[in-house]
């Protein structure tokens, strides 16, 4: 039994990933996926939020 135990245990060790061939690396990540640029917003454009966001803030404050 003990014996039975070990080749099986064995062969699970030579077959590892199953994987014929030399293995590789998975390329770097900067050449695998591409950079994520974030565009900001104009500072008119975030002036502009923050005023609507103050307005409706003025207007449940009234309510």
């Amino acid at each position: 039994m003990r014996l039975f135990l070990l080749l099986l245990l064995g062969s699970l060790f030579i077959t590892a990933c199953g994987q014929t061939g030399p293995l590789y690396r998975a390329p770097a990540t900067e050449v695998n996926q591409p950079k994520k640029v974030e565009v900001p917003k104009a500072e008119s454009e975030a002036e502009e939020i923050k005023a609507e966001i103050r307005a409706i803030k003025a207007q449940k404050i009234q309510q």
